[in-house]
């Protein structure tokens, strides 16, 4: 349903501040979890940091997290807190972290652990103080947050996080986006050993910019953002991002008449970008490497498809030329989610597939009948930034394609 739509739009339609809180009952989070979890799966996905939004109760959250355990996936599940219009309090919310926390099903595997994600630093007030604290008094597989910076407004920034004694954490910390990351922002995380998580996709289809994400790549890793808007396959990040990223360095030299001699970024760069960088910002050196006494998590590819055939380098080959339909097998800890090119699920696909779209029309529904949100004036209260119409192209001559 997001195919056309913009940040902008998205803030005001789709997003958890929205109608979502009501929308959304325990079993559409669980079915919609799930079967969106067999898709990164299956495109050789096996370990994801979640922003989870979907805790909009004491049930979708617990509804979220057995789906995500019920998935196979090794998952750092990060626990939105957010001041909801739903009537589920902030301090609801804390007592359902601790619940959850304690979850005998969780606590009895490894593959699932908890963290906690934040947008709200930028407010110094109590909730802020109490999610500091929960870092600090919390043994969390993670924090993270979004934070992008420029017009779009410097809300969770590294300079913000280290004035709150957050940057030299114990626990792994993952900015998403950070497309106006600062010189003073990057500094602070190489001093920390902390990351960003660069979209491409999203970025680029949402216009969220990633200006100066290509000068952090050393402490960064590639994601994916909405679900519902594109997939879940990081190897079409990566290759976008290394694409993205070589034009505009290329730029630099064709603007001023000159021709460059050398490609700036390699296709084992963005191998990096999507496999082990993954692992290191969450401080899992275990993970996105086959190497003796790791975990095992493996992906395989069909060296013999049409498009791979003949291939002198495995790493570009994979970049360059691969597709979804490539990976033959694929392991998480040890067990197969993935097996011959098909899934392997703990549940009946057929019966998660059609509860599922039960689920998803009737929401789909919901949402074509609300009306677009009005974008007028000032964009979210800030001075001087103003909402603009960007200019618009066509494939076809007069009216073109259409939205």
């Amino acid at each position: 349903m997001g195919s056309n739509t913009s940040l902008a739009e998205y803030f005001g339609r789709y997003g958890e501040f929205t109608q979502a809180g009501t929308v959304f009952g325990p079993d559409d989070i669980y079915y919609g979890t799930l079967a969106g979890l067999y898709e990164p799966l299956n495109a050789g996905v096996t370990t994801i940091l979640e922003h989870a939004h979907g805790t909009f109760s004491n049930a979708t959250s617990s509804a979220y997290l057995d789906a995500v355990m019920d998935s196979g996936v090794r998952m750092a599940f990060c626990y939105a807190f957010h001041e909801l219009s739903n009537g589920f309090s902030f301090e609801e919310q804390l007592a359902n972290f601790a619940d959850l926390m304690k979850n005998e099903r969780l606590n009895s595997q490894d593959l699932v652990q908890i963290g906690i994600a934040y947008d709200a630093f930028i407010q110094d007030n109590n909730n802020t103080q109490a999610i500091v604290d929960l870092v600090n008094n919390n043994n969390v597989s993670a924090l993270t947050m979004h934070f992008l910076g420029g017009p779009w407004g410097n809300t969770n920034s590294p300079s913000k996080l280290d004035q709150l004694g957050l940057m030299n954490s114990t626990t792994p910390i993952v900015f998403s986006h950070a497309s106006y990351v600062t010189t003073d922002d990057a500094e602070l995380l190489r001093k920390y050993d902390q990351y960003i998580s660069t979209t491409p996709e999203s970025e680029m289809h949402y216009g969220h910019g990633h200006h100066y994400n290509p000068l952090i790549q050393d402490q960064s890793a590639l994601g994916v953002d909405t679900h519902f808007t594109f997939s879940t396959d990081i190897i079409t990040q990566a290759r976008i991002w290394l694409q993205s990223t070589r034009l505009r360095f290329f730029y630099q030299a064709l603007d001023n008449w000159n021709i460059p001699r050398n490609n700036p970024m390699s296709a084992n760069q963005a191998f990096t970008l999507a496999t082990r960088s993954g692992a290191l910002a969450l401080r899992r050196p275990d993970l996105g490497v086959l190497a003796t006494g790791n975990k095992a998590d493996v992906v395989v590819f069909d060296g013999d498809s049409p498009n791979m055939l003949g291939w002198s380098d495995p790493v570009a080959a994979v970049i360059l030329h691969s597709n979804v339909g490539d990976i033959r097998h694929v392991m998480v800890g040890g067990e197969w989610r993935k097996r011959d090119g098909q899934l392997v699920t703990k549940q009946n696909r057929t019966d998660v597939q059609t509860k599922f779209l039960e689920s998803a029309k009737r929401i789909q529904k919901i949402w074509l009948e609300t009306p677009l949100p009005e974008m007028q004036g000032e964009f979210g209260g800030l001075s001087h930034v103003e909402y603009v119409d960007a200019f618009t192209v066509d494939a076809v001559r007069g009216n073109g394609t259409g939205y």
